[in-house]
């Protein structure tokens, strides 16, 4: 999965959460801010994108920075994505 579509992924997961089109939201959004994510929506947030990405969030490793806004959500993905190909590499 390229940058562009987990980019795409993450803002198609948060539109459907949030109940409004994946065109309103920019990688520069914060997640709490501007999205007004609140914790409870932050965790179904991650179970759904853990099934969309094919990854698996180790919640003692997650940061507030990966959680700050789209593109570093997004960004933290692409990471996960690429450790696990050097595992299974």
């Amino acid at each position: 999965m390229g940058a562009g579509d987990v980019n795409s992924m993450v803002k198609q997961t948060l539109a459907q959460l949030l109940a409004m089109h994946a065109d309103q939201i920019s990688d520069q959004d914060e997640l709490y801010e501007n999205l007004g994510i609140d914790s409870s929506t932050v965790v179904t947030l991650l179970l759904d994108l853990e099934l969309a990405c094919s990854v698996e969030f180790d919640m003692e490793a997650l940061q507030p920075e990966h959680l700050a806004t789209v593109g570093s959500l997004a960004e933290y993905i692409r990471e996960l994505q690429s450790a696990q190909i050097e595992r299974e590499g």
